[in-house]
C-alpha cells in the first residue's frame, strides 16, 4: 500500500512538471497568432498564463509535500512494525512459545524430591525474578505443575527422573541469594527431603520452547 501510494504520487509530480513544460512550449509555438493580439488581448493572455503557471506550480508544491508525508509516514509504520514484531518475538520467547537463553542459573538435583518439593523450588525461582525455567528438557509455563505420577514425578504428563537439572534463566546473583538465603528453599529441602542440590551460576543458559499447546480454550481477548 505504501510503494503503491509513493508511485502514485511519484506520477502526478512527473505529471505536473509535464503540464508546465508543455503550457510554456505551446506558448512559443504560437508566434504569429500572439503578435496578431490587441494590447488588451495580450494582458488578459499573460495573466491567464501566469494565473495556470502559478496554480500548477502550487500543485507541484502540494504534491511534493504530500509525497514527503507519505515516505515520513511509511517510515514510522515500519518502525511500528518492527517494535510491534520485537516486543512478540520477546513475549513468546518468554511465555514459553520459542527457546529461550540468557544467563542464570543451573541445579543439579539428585534424590526423592515430591511433586510439592518441586513446586515450591519453581515457585521461589518464580518469585525470585527467573524469567524461564526448564526442568531437564520439559520448558515450564504457566501451566505447568509437578505431580505425583504413577511410577514418578511429572511435568506436563512427562516423567522426571530422581536425578534431573532445573535451569533458570535470570540474574543469576539474584536467584543464588534468594534461595541459597539462611531459611530459604534449599535449607527447608534439607529439612524434608533426602536429596542434593547443586547449583551453579552460568553466564549462558538455554531453554527449549514448551511442546504444549498454549491455547486458552475458556478465555478469550476481550475486544477494546
Amino acid at each position: 500500500m505504501r510503494g503503491h501510494a509513493a508511485r502514485i504520487s511519484l506520477f502526478a509530480v512527473a505529471l505536473l512538471i509535464g503540464l508546465l513544460g508543455v503550457g510554456q512550449l505551446r506558448s512559443q509555438a504560437r508566434p504569429t497568432q500572439v503578435s496578431s493580439l490587441s494590447a488588451q488581448d495580450l494582458s488578459t493572455l499573460i495573466e491567464t498564463l501566469t494565473r495556470g503557471n502559478r496554480e500548477l506550480r502550487t500543485g507541484l508544491a502540494d504534491t511534493r509535500e504530500q509525497l514527503r508525508e507519505y515516505r515520513i509516514a511509511g517510515s514510522q509504520g515500519q518502525s511500528a512494525i518492527d517494535v510491534s514484531r520485537e516486543d512478540l518475538r520477546r513475549i513468546s520467547a518468554f511465555g514459553g512459545l520459542a527457546a529461550v537463553e540468557g544467563q542464570g542459573i543451573v541445579l543439579n538435583i539428585n534424590g526423592e524430591l515430591d511433586a510439592i518439593a518441586l513446586n515450591d523450588l519453581i515457585n521461589e525461582l518464580r518469585n525470585a525474578g527467573a524469567e524461564a525455567i526448564a526442568v531437564d528438557a520439559i520448558r515450564v509455563t504457566a501451566h505447568s505443575v509437578a505431580v505425583q505420577g504413577p511410577l514418578a514425578l511429572q511435568i506436563d504428563g512427562v516423567n522426571i527422573s530422581r536425578r534431573f537439572v532445573l535451569r533458570a534463566i535470570g540474574s543469576p546473583d539474584g536467584l543464588t541469594a534468594a534461595i541459597q538465603r539462611p531459611g530459604g528453599i534449599i535449607s527447608q529441602l534439607k529439612l524434608v527431603v533426602r536429596a542434593t542440590i547443586d547449583l551453579f551460576p552460568a553466564e549462558s543458559v538455554g531453554l527449549p520452547a514448551t511442546e504444549q499447546s498454549l491455547a486458552p480454550t475458556v478465555g478469550r481477548p476481550a475486544e477494546g
